[in-house]
């Protein structure tokens, strides 16, 4: 199940104890915490605190698996990313064996292309240098 809020979690614990046959004192008790607590919990309660909310599920028999939703990508992935989406290539992926250095540009690369498209700016923002990109992309495609 995945739960993503408060009230999604209160309404796991409530099905969970009712499914085992527990009423909410009982199992207050057993994870050592209040029926008022426990009817705050189930009701959705936002800032309950993270070890009684653990030890009620242990006493419900639960664990957690915890997973990302989205993988994080490091910078080389996405400095690829943003040469690759500035050449209209959106699918491609790049292969392992090949180093993002081989293909990306160099910072210092990047300005001085945003240079030549606006000589008037002291340094170029970050959006002249995307700009500059799509304009006059790399000559070694991948």
């Amino acid at each position: 199940m995945r739960i993503r809020t408060a009230t999604d979690l209160g309404a796991f614990i409530r099905e969970r104890r009712t499914k085992l046959g527990m009423d909410q004192i009982s199992l207050a008790k057993k994870a050592g915490t209040s029926r008022k607590w426990l009817v705050e919990v189930e009701q959705g309660k936002p800032r309950a605190e993270i070890g009684l909310i653990l030890r009620t599920l242990k006493s419900l028999e639960i664990s957690i698996d915890v997973e990302a939703d989205s993988p994080v990508e490091t910078s080389s992935q996405v400095k690829l990313l943003v040469e690759r989406r500035s050449q209209g290539d959106y699918a491609v992926r790049r292969p392992d064996s090949e180093r993002a250095s081989d293909v990306l540009p160099t910072q210092s690369e990047a300005i001085e292309r945003a240079r030549e498209l606006n000589p008037k700016a002291k340094t170029p923002d970050i959006n002249s240098v995307l700009d500059s990109l799509k304009k006059r992309p790399l000559k070694k495609q991948i």
